[in-house]
């Protein structure tokens, strides 16, 4: 039930940044990060992506609740538990990426960004500098 509790709960979000949006950068309501606060496009445009897979992912979550309910489950909790936070990185990785997508198509992608996948982890001796 975890599942569907959470999924409602992605879907009411997206529902409400879908309906009213966030009109500027706040840290109490609405898609923020680096990338969305490049200009005033890329900003609405996470919104609205943001919005939008909220909503579909918490439909995909609350819909998989439904069926390990039905066919019985439940008697696997913590394993849901466990794994219910995976449905809550999603929809932040796939905004980050069309977001990316739309400011490359646009040239306007900072200079300064680094995509997460291309960092190398590199083993140092003694102390390592942050």
């Amino acid at each position: 039930m975890i599942y569907v509790a959470c999924g409602i709960i992605m879907m009411i979000v997206g529902f409400l940044w879908y309906v009213a949006p966030a009109r500027r950068p706040d840290c109490l309501y609405g898609y923020i990060s680096y990338l969305a606060q490049t200009n005033k496009d890329s900003f609405q445009f996470a919104q609205k992506m943001g919005a939008r897979y909220n909503f579909l992912v918490g439909l995909v979550q609350f819909l998989l609740g439904l069926a390990i309910h039905f066919l019985g489950g439940d008697k696997y909790f913590i394993v849901w538990l466990l794994t219910f936070v995976i449905f809550i990185i999603i929809p932040f990785a796939l905004t980050e990426k069309s977001l990316q997508k739309f400011l490359q198509s646009r040239h306007e992608l900072p200079h300064d960004y680094v995509k997460p996948d291309d960092i190398k982890r590199q083993k140092v001796k003694g102390f390592r500098d942050l």
